[in-house]
């Protein structure tokens, strides 16, 4: 179940039993409380301790024009793989996935849930210093793939190509700094990517096979619609020349609520100084 950045006081437990503070931030080890439908951010903002933080990239208008074109274009599909003039409840691909609003697309760099609100001049101060000791860089859209496998997608994303060696720097650079805070450390390889879908839990395994399928095949056009895959070995990119600047870093805080899809907020941003 999904949880809320929203910590509540349970029985018997006083304010004061909040996670001491070995070295750096504080992270809440609590379970999050899951709101009812109804409630404010405002409402939410009076009481909470915590607030569920990530750092991020943000992309540029055209790569998320790009992106969200891609996400429409499965509308025209069917769980069948076969095309329809009209789309129909229930049987096409699209309205298995939970697509990224497009203001919310973005490239994770580092993670680092529930924080005490009274660490974040730490970490604004941690960010300063990892920024300018990064140099701006260029990324691309790249090609689309499925986590685990395009049989069984629960998570649809786009890769990034170009300066991947100086992007995974910065991400190294920043994981450096969080550890440093008390977060622990990134175990995967960081593969720089953003997540356009996730795939609806009970879906059933031929709609899942036709989802992998359709979205490693998706591709943007000027009507939001749809082009053949080529053949792999025809050198061709599928979002070929759209770049991705990284020139700032950017502190995000996501809202998560019980009846309404997830809201992000820029908290701080830096630019990258090399």
């Amino acid at each position: 179940m999904i949880g809320y950045d929203y910590w509540m006081q349970r029985p018997n437990q006083r304010i004061d039993d909040r996670p001491r503070r070995s070295r750096g931030a504080t992270r809440r080890e609590v379970e999050p409380v899951l709101l009812p439908g109804g409630v404010s951010d405002e409402e939410v903002d009076k009481d909470a301790l915590y607030w569920r933080l990530f750092v991020a990239v943000t992309l540029p208008r055209r790569a998320i024009r790009v992106l969200d074109s891609m996400a429409r274009s499965m509308r025209a599909v069917s769980y069948g793989g076969m095309q329809r003039r009209r789309p129909s409840r229930g049987a096409v691909a699209y309205d298995a996935v939970r697509w990224t609003a497009p203001e919310n697309l973005h490239i994770t760099l580092k993670f680092l849930g529930d924080v005490h609100q009274d660490d974040l001049p730490l970490l604004k101060e941690e960010l300063d210093e990892v920024a300018g000791e990064s140099a701006r860089l260029m990324l691309e859209l790249g090609s689309n793939g499925c986590f685990p496998g395009e049989r069984t997608p629960r998570i649809l994303w786009t890769g990034m190509d170009g300066d991947l060696r100086r992007m995974s720097s910065l991400a190294t650079r920043l994981d450096g700094a969080m550890v440093r805070c008390g977060f622990p450390a990134e175990r995967r390889e960081f593969r720089p990517h953003v997540t356009v879908g996730r795939v609806r839990s009970g879906t059933q395994q031929r709609v899942l096979a036709a989802i992998g399928q359709r979205w490693l095949e998706a591709r943007a056009t000027g009507d939001g619609g749809s082009r053949p895959r080529p053949p792999l070995d025809s050198g061709f990119r599928r979002n070929d020349g759209v770049e991705v600047p990284v020139e700032r870093i950017v502190l995000m805080r996501s809202r998560l609520h019980h009846n309404r899809p997830t809201r992000y907020e820029r908290l701080y941003e830096v630019g990258l100084g090399v």
